[in-house]
């Protein structure tokens, strides 16, 4: 009663400086004094119940009914007491009866279980209305983010304020729903878990900067992947820019948790798989950099982490899912913020940003296998796609899930580099650099986002990934340049794969903007990159994290060539004509028309080799080489466009010859030669010199070679052809595949 008259009071004078809503204020004092009333009725039926099912008799359900109709007067449209009346909703009419049941466990009862059933669905069916009658309220637009929505703001008759208001509301009745779900699973199966993570997810689209919805998803994480998904989670809540106190100690009981499987891991490591080591150690690092703590230990625990996460893709091919990879990383970059904070207890700990670097480098070079073997199996649906080749191309690549946290540590290492500057940038940039190399050239990937998309800024479209971390602190400055959902259209997943990948070029231009000393070099033309920056050889542990990568990576190569090799084995429809051509320079210039009607079959990739294009520019200063000046235009109109079948040689694509040059001509084939042999790994040594006819021809019949410049000499072509190489004129080889393909035996779709 005491209760009951001083909030009445309180009431009372928020009204009297309304003035003129005195019949108002009188109406909300009667409805809040009678759901008053009836919350403490419902809370005596509570502790005077006999049994469970007297909590779910008509006469208690009718009371809880007549508190809710009183109450929710109060909440839309808003009064002054809206949100006690939310609260009196949630506590006294639904939530403290399903507290109670579960509290006592005997609700699993056929008849408790039926009546605690059907009102957790009375709960559910109130809160989805409730949803409809906010956005109708508050005039809200949530379509793309509510399961249910209606766009309402066609009727603009309400301002910014009421509607941020509206959509805290929401938020909070999306918690509710949440919390509902995760109740229902006790019941009705873990298949209720996925909807209430739904809910949670969907409250934190509504306000990103709430803590609350990461706790709830934290308890529901319970201990899956070791208790790593809760612990970030609640690390995200106690980073949050509101976050709930509680998240802190539910942090600490998983700590806790992990303290004896920590110990037993340092002293048995061998007895536990890759995977499961490294999760239990990266909570043991969050919990030594949650308190004080020893430099030494901590630097103990990041030099082994790198090693432990590059172990999990040696042993396992995908160890981790994009979840839970997305959650790994973010984890990291937390605490390797919390390390690196100027003010922080834990500002010594200058080696743990070294253990995210040494992350991003292992994602990079799974990537690039992963892309890799891809595009060695779609080469054969590529084949029967017409025009649309480089588009189906595209199509597969774009489930390449692992570009996702790659991204975000992309953005990272764009925001703190000045940090990062030690932790082996020479690894990491020569590791970009190869995945950037396998991309479409940027032109292209702008076109096809312009002929799709509405809008031409594509970047600030957020991605899935940034859904995933918005209200991430490190990462706020660029997230607040982003428009979110519900403001931008869907987009498929060609379209998030090419704004993916434009996004992780955007750190290959800024790496190669770096000042004094750039960590790549950009070559406009191509669209390549090359690393400038050398690895550091002084350290040792830089040493062994270099020697692991390059290892790494020449065992995910030789895996993709034995695939490879399987594959062209299998591919007999096509083992007559060489996968990939090589044109010296004098067939560029001689025969263009012929490399253009190659490039038209779709059936050979062509790559020119970095030597040919140093010739060409070398040869178009000349006035009246005017074949170079147009070879020249061709490739850099087709390499700014992107081509799926004329492509320049890579900075990687080499493979040493074992012979002196004897001559300024021969030093320049045996960079052509090294070319083609690289390219001989990748096709089962089926690769072919293009080279004029007059010079295979003069060969044969032991005559004077004509007279221009950059001909292949007899030996030249000899060299080649020790070293397995074909050797043909360009006319005579398109000749073969014009009658080949006219008799059926070659050719899309045959």
């Amino acid at each position: 009663r005491i209760q009951i008259l001083f909030e009445s009071r309180i009431m009372g004078v928020a009204y009297k400086s309304d003035g003129g809503q005195s019949r108002d204020s009188n109406g909300v004092k009667k409805y809040y004094r009678a759901a008053l009333e009836a919350s403490h009725q419902c809370d005596n039926v509570i502790k005077n119940s006999k049994n469970l099912l007297e909590l779910f008799s008509p006469e208690n359900s009718q009371l809880r009914n007549k508190l809710r109709s009183y109450a929710e007067r109060l909440v839309v449209p808003p009064t002054v007491f809206a949100r006690k009346g939310e609260d009196l909703i949630w506590k006294k009419v639904f939530y403290e009866v399903l507290a109670h049941c579960r509290s006592t466990k005997a609700h699993q009862t056929e008849p408790v279980k039926l009546s605690y059933r059907t009102h957790v669905m009375a709960a559910v069916g109130y809160y989805q209305h409730l949803l409809l009658k906010l956005q109708e309220h508050y005039c809200l637009n949530l379509c793309g983010v509510l399961d249910f929505a209606v766009d309402y703001t066609v009727r603009n008759q309400v301002n910014g304020d009421e509607q941020q208001e509206g959509c805290r509301a929401v938020h909070r009745t999306l918690l509710y729903l949440g919390d509902l779900a995760r109740y229902q699973a006790e019941i009705e199966g873990e298949s209720f878990h996925l909807l209430s993570a739904r809910f949670y997810y969907q409250a934190l689209l509504i306000c990103p900067l709430e803590g609350r919805p990461h706790n709830q998803l934290g308890t529901l994480a319970g201990g899956n992947s070791e208790g790593v998904e809760a612990a970030y989670h609640y690390m995200r809540c106690l980073s949050s820019q509101v976050p709930f106190t509680g998240a802190g100690d539910n942090l600490k009981a998983i700590f806790n948790k992990n303290i004896a499987l920590s110990k037993d891991v340092m002293c048995n490591p061998e007895s536990y798989q890759p995977p499961k080591r490294f999760l239990i150690c990266l909570l043991l690092l969050a919990d030594k950099l949650s308190g004080p703590v020893s430099i030494s230990e901590v630097d103990q625990l990041v030099k082994g982490l790198g090693g432990d996460f590059a172990d999990c893709y040696t042993d396992s091919k995908e160890p981790f899912s994009t979840s839970l990879l997305l959650k790994i990383v973010t984890m990291a970059i937390m605490l390797a913020e919390n390390a690196l904070a100027p003010n922080g207890d834990n500002n010594q700990h200058k080696l743990v940003p070294s253990f995210v670097i040494e992350i991003m480098i292992t994602l990079l070079g799974q990537a690039v296998s992963q892309i890799r073997e891809k595009m060695i199996f779609a080469t054969n649906d590529v084949l029967a796609a017409g025009p649309s080749a480089e588009e189906r191309c595209l199509q597969v690549l774009s489930t390449v899930s692992i570009l996702l946290p790659i991204k975000v540590l992309g953005d990272w290492i764009k925001i703190r580099h000045h940090l990062i500057a030690h932790h082996f940038t020479g690894a990491l940039w020569h590791s970009l650099a190869e995945l950037l190399n396998l991309f479409p050239h940027t032109q292209a990937l702008l076109n096809m986002l312009n002929e799709s998309l509405s809008f031409v800024n594509h970047q600030k479209v957020a991605l899935p990934e940034d859904i995933a971390i918005r209200g991430l602190s490190p990462l706020s400055s660029l997230h607040s340049q982003l428009i979110f959902p519900p403001k931008t259209p869907p987009l498929s997943l060609v379209e998030e794969f090419t704004i993916r990948v434009l996004c992780l070029k955007s750190v290959g231009q800024f790496a190669a903007s770096l000042r004094p000393k750039p960590g790549l070099q950009l070559h406009t033309v191509n669209d390549t990159y090359s690393v400038i920056q050398p690895f550091p050889p002084h350290d040792d542990r830089v040493r062994s994290v270099t020697e692991r990568t390059m290892k790494a990576m020449a065992q995910q190569k030789l895996q993709l060539d034995v695939k490879s090799l399987e594959f062209s084995v299998n591919s007999n429809q096509y083992d007559s004509l060489s996968p990939f051509l090589v044109p010296v320079t004098s067939t560029v210039c001689l025969h263009l028309r012929t490399v253009k009607l190659l490039v038209a079959t779709q059936r050979s990739v062509i790559i020119i080799p970095k030597q040919v294009i140093q010739d060409l520019d070398t040869l178009k200063k000349c006035r009246e080489n005017h074949y170079s000046r147009e070879a020249i235009k061709y490739f850099e109109s087709m390499f700014k466009n992107g081509s799926w079948w004329l492509r320049s040689q890579g900075d990687q694509d080499i493979c040493p010859v074992n012979e002196q040059p004897t001559c300024k001509e021969m030093s320049d084939f045996l960079n052509i030669l090294s070319c083609c042999l690289f390219l001989a790994k990748k096709s089962q040594g089926i690769v072919t010199l293009l080279v004029p006819d007059d010079a295979v021809s003069a060969a044969k019949n032991n005559t004077a070679q004509p007279l221009y410049a950059n001909l292949p000499s007899a030996e030249m072509m000899d060299l080649a052809k020790r070293y397995g190489i074909r050797v043909e004129g360009a006319l005579e080889f398109y000749s073969k595949w014009t009658m080949s393909n006219r008799h059926g035996k070659i050719g899309r779709g045959k």
